[in-house]
């Protein structure tokens, strides 16, 4: 896909359209994440990063509130910012002491989604859907390794906390492909839902299971040792997207109608729907509240011990990504279609504070697994904009052209 058409893409998914890709069709899952961003699963490194003193963030792929239950071993070993920039097939390091871009990585077609090793040797990059291929990159060498093939159109990404296997998840068939880390060798694609969509990830925090969504009216769970799909959970319909809490306890499914379903991982009882708003977008967890982004330009607390919405906090147009500060006690929304801002919320007192300029058209927000930094992403603009969480102060841009996800590594 070429930069004109990637951004006619995303902009028809932001307004709520019916773009195409090729000749397949992309349904309300792809719309929800695409507005404008993927949907980093919410794993379990929250909570490993609990139990880590509060080091990293919920689902991180070695990036604050990332993908894939695999935290960083320490904050201080983060020091690197990996960006992927989509339309130039490259992945760019940031110093994050200095906010200096080093020499880029050659990887693949669009870059978009990525998962780290616990360990932050290996970066796993998912090229763009069309090329069916996933690029190591070494992060002592950065030098990328040999694509690995793997089924389908490859979207989502996810790791498990041993760091022994990857999970990728198809944005156009609903199926997942694991990845053996030792070898590098793509494993038998798992069956978990139906065909033209998204497949959304979330891991326990135990690594022992994958649940995953894809437009199939259920969530199917996948047993990480048997790589096996289990019965799955019918859940009602549309399901846009799926989080799950620190604890492991309980995931939280979206559906395009306007709810959020409760469903316990210990019984696979499905609970009553919480209604949200229109159009809900991408979901992060804390220990006690899952946070729903939703129209027009609101985000919805929802307390996890009694399943109820509290009242939305009204943050920007176009609020498309939220990432949690270690701490868990502020959470950043960028907002893609209002005066260019990142809207900071007290998670004490679920209230908006004072909007914070950046600049372009911030789509993504990861926070640094220290916690003293915000990177916003702009695809649109391409630039990456530090933000000091200590003063909710913008630094000066740094440009790289279609600037999308980021991750943490040494």
């Amino acid at each position: 896909m070429d930069e004109e058409s990637f951004r006619r893409f995303m902009r028809q998914a932001m307004d709520g359209g019916e773009p195409g890709f090729g000749s397949q069709p992309i349904d309300g899952a792809v719309r929800a994440a695409g507005r404008i961003r993927r949907r980093r699963m919410l794993a379990g490194a929250s909570a490993t990063a609990t139990a880590a003193a509060l080091i990293g963030t919920a689902t991180l792929a070695f990036g604050a509130s990332g993908s894939g239950g695999n935290g960083p071993p320490t904050a201080a070993a983060a020091r690197f910012a990996y960006v992927a920039n989509t339309f130039k097939g490259t992945l760019t390091p940031i110093s994050i002491a200095t906010n200096t871009p080093g020499k880029p990585i050659r990887v693949g077609p669009d870059p978009t989604q990525m998962a780290v090793t616990p360990d932050g040797r290996t970066i796993y990059v998912v090229n763009s859907a069309s090329s069916g291929t996933v690029t190591p990159v070494r992060t002592a060498t950065n030098k990328a390794g040999k694509p690995i093939k793997v089924a389908g159109s490859p979207y989502t990404i996810i790791m498990t906390p041993n760091g022994r296997t990857v999970y990728v998840g198809g944005l156009f068939e609903g199926i997942v492909t694991p990845i053996f880390t030792r070898t590098n060798k793509a494993g038998q694609p798992i069956i978990v839902g139906g065909k033209h969509s998204m497949v959304s990830m979330v891991m326990t925090p135990d690594g022992r299971t994958i649940y995953a969504v894809s437009g199939s009216d259920a969530v199917t769970p996948i047993s990480t040792s048997t790589n096996k799909a289990g019965r799955a959970i019918k859940t009602g319909g549309g399901e846009t997207g799926i989080v799950i809490t620190p604890d492991g306890r309980t995931i939280y499914v979206e559906s395009a109608s306007g709810t959020v379903t409760p469903i316990s991982t210990a019984t696979g009882k499905v609970g009553k729907p919480i209604k949200v708003g229109k159009r809900p977008g991408f979901m992060q967890a804390t220990p006690g509240t899952v946070y729903v982004i939703s129209d027009p330009g609101t985000v919805t607390p929802i307390s996890t011990a009694t399943n109820t919405a509290g009242t939305p906090i009204k943050v920007g147009k176009g609020a498309s990504d939220m990432a949690v500060t270690p701490d868990e006690m502020t959470v950043y929304v960028a907002n893609f279609d209002s005066a260019d801002t990142v809207t900071p919320i007290s998670t004490a007192t679920n209230t908006a504070g004072k909007p914070i300029a950046v600049g372009g058209e911030p789509s993504f927000v990861f926070v640094t697994p220290d916690g003293k930094t915000a990177y916003v992403s702009d695809w649109t603009v391409g630039q990456v904009t530090p933000v000091s969480t200590a003063t909710n102060t913008a630094g000066m841009p740094i440009r790289l052209a279609g600037a999308q996800e980021i991750v943490f590594a040494p």
